[in-house]
């Protein structure tokens, strides 16, 4: 469904305004997104999540760009940005999450990984923030278009009130802790100025909620998921299949889960048994991080899986989806049939998938607080037995602490 018909059937047009901004865009060019906000018809934030909707890509939120790494903004020269229309926003894994204009174009993305030495992983955002934030990081002045907006596009402002309800996606909260923009903010010779945020550097050593997640799912600067593990896995450990990138696991019961857990010294092992145990009970089985409100997708395992595909995944957990079900479920767990919506569309868009007749999602969490969620299905067998649902549960709940064991131990360290 194209964009301007995704908001008249939300009511976020009437139609006398899309057949107005189509007008518009045949009178002065440009991206249809660009001239509905120049109109005053949509905010950058909700116009960013249509985008994703349409474009079944993860977004980039004004608070992401905000946040931008300066490791991964100087990746690319000032000229390698504003051709490819790419802010580049944080490494991870030997990639390189990075917003960009058009996330679909290949030859865009392949030029990009040449240049970095990076895979990419594309977010999509308005065009109108990726030239504000080139402008911004890189000095490069906008053009004279979106010159005329001034410092408007800037996302360091909290979330509109008037975003739509569930189904639409919501917006990560802004960060109580805000991260300094990388490299000086360059001066703008109009609007408002960029004031730098500064960077709260005092570390609480309590087990809250919040320095768990940030030290699960930060891998800072440096790759370190390469390091050789010292200790033993058990059979659930994966198994390369010709490939550097898809893995297949060992099926491991729920006891062995348990005590490899227990054994854990870092949290791949611990996301290894999971899935190892997750080959148990289903045939497709993805594991997701959750941060800011959001799922990003880590591993997989089941025939057909594209781990590609999977790792660019991110679920909203503000939207109304079996995955929001499963992080409020007092047991953590959602079992049942997919219900309809534009976030399951979307997942099973990124599997190649129909939906199933059943699906179900485990939370794992810490203090209450989602760090992973594990999705899995079955093809052509019966739905999860009660038992079977126990054991997920119990292993979810080894898994949860596991990370605090590692979590607390990392402090005591520290």
């Amino acid at each position: 469904m194209k964009l301007g018909e995704m908001l008249v059937r939300d009511g976020r047009l009437t139609e006398a305004q899309l057949a107005g901004a189509v007008a518009q865009q045949q009178r002065t060019g440009g991206r249809f997104g660009t001239v509905l906000f120049e109109m005053g018809y949509i905010d950058l934030d909700a116009l960013t999540v249509y985008l994703g909707l349409e474009l079944a890509i993860p977004i980039a939120t004004g608070a992401m760009l905000e946040r931008a790494k300066r490791a991964a903004v100087q990746l690319l020269t000032p000229e390698q940005a504003f051709r490819y229309k790419c802010v580049p926003l944080i490494v991870q894994h030997r990639q390189l999450i990075a917003a960009i204009d058009e996330p679909h174009d290949l030859d865009t993305l392949d030029a990009l990984s040449h240049l970095t030495g990076y895979r990419i992983i594309p977010r999509v955002a308005a065009e109108v923030r990726i030239y504000y934030y080139i402008e911004r990081f890189y000095g490069i002045e906008r053009p004279a278009r979106f010159r005329a907006l001034g410092d408007t596009p800037r996302g360091d402002a909290p979330p509109s009130a008037s975003l739509p309800a569930p189904p639409l996606p919501g917006l990560p909260p802004v960060s109580a802790r805000p991260v300094v923009a990388p490299r000086p903010a360059q001066p703008l010779r109009y609007g408002r100025a960029p004031t730098p945020l500064p960077v709260d550097l005092a570390e609480d050593l309590t087990l809250e909620a919040s320095d768990m997640l940030e030290e699960i799912t930060s891998d800072g600067t440096a790759v370190a998921e390469t390091a050789p593990v010292t200790a033993p896995r058990p059979e659930g450990q994966p198994v390369p299949e010709g490939s550097t990138t898809q893995r297949i696991w060992v099926p491991i019961p729920a006891t062995r889960a348990i005590e490899a857990i227990e054994a854990a010294t870092d949290r791949s092992a611990i996301a290894d048994a999971l899935l190892g145990f997750a080959t148990t009970l289903f045939d497709v089985a993805v594991l997701f991080i959750v941060r800011d409100s959001f799922a990003f997708g880590w591993k997989a395992v089941g025939d057909g899986v594209d781990l590609g595909r999977v790792e660019c995944a991110l679920i909203p957990l503000e939207a109304t989806s079996i995955f929001q079900q499963a992080v409020a479920a007092p047991d953590g767990v959602y079992h049942g049939q997919p219900t309809p919506s534009a976030i399951v569309s979307y997942w099973y868009k990124v599997l190649r998938v129909t939906a199933p007749s059943d699906a179900t999602i485990a939370a794992v969490s810490i203090r209450k607080r989602a760090v992973n969620l594990l999705y899995g299905h079955r093809v052509g067998r019966p739905p999860l037995a009660p038992d079977e649902l126990a054991e997920l549960t119990a292993v979810s709940a080894a898994a949860a602490s596991g990370y605090a064991r590692l979590i607390a131990g990392a402090k005591r360290k520290d």
